[in-house]
């Protein structure tokens, strides 16, 4: 039986975590939650009052917190990675394959966890995302943990393999036919 921290879930005890997202807003929409999952204790990942991203993280009356230096809430896609180093209790900010922001974290010593619901844009206040959310993803680990960079990973997602058929020519957009298969010219 598997409980506690060794659960996997959007639940956060004292691991590092990392929280990534795919999204464009409406133009500028602000003071937005993109993730949400605290009480007394917990984290949250949102769009601030400038238009730049927030990361933060509260235990015990303790807050540590990032914005970006970079707005996010132009109407176009931006990818964004939140990521929380706690033995360096250190966090880091991400948009568009490059590291935007890094400053102070909590460390391993506290924990993140609660009996709050786990929100995606959007929260019980409000705070409601007018927009569109492509890719989500909560990890328990940073990126130094998945031996990756921030490059490698960008490189992956917006331009990897995958987005070839599997005769490495670049599929169109609508996904077109199979690759290798070919019409019947006739």
């Amino acid at each position: 039986t598997i409980s506690g921290a060794d659960l996997s879930s959007p639940q956060i005890h004292t691991s590092n975590f990392l929280i990534e997202a795919f999204f464009k807003t409406a133009p500028g929409q602000t003071d937005t939650v993109l993730v949400q999952k605290t009480d007394q204790t917990g984290y949250i990942l949102g769009i601030n009052s400038e238009g730049g991203m927030t990361v933060a993280a509260t235990s015990n009356s303790v807050t540590a917190w990032l914005s970006s230096r970079k707005a996010v809430n132009d109407g176009q896609w931006h990818h964004v990675i939140a990521e929380a180093d706690r033995k360096a209790k250190r966090f880091s900010i991400y948009i568009d394959g490059k590291q935007d922001a890094s400053g102070p974290g909590l460390g391993p010593d506290v924990s993140l966890a609660n009996d709050a619901d786990l929100y995606v844009a959007g929260a019980p206040n409000g705070r409601y995302l007018n927009g569109v959310i492509d890719f989500l993803r909560i990890a328990r680990g940073t990126l130094a943990d998945s031996k990756t960079t921030i490059e490698e990973l960008y490189a992956w997602e917006f331009n990897g393999p995958f987005l070839d058929d599997f005769t490495g020519r670049r599929r169109p957009a609508d996904g077109g036919c199979a690759g290798a298969i070919l019409e019947d010219p006739r």
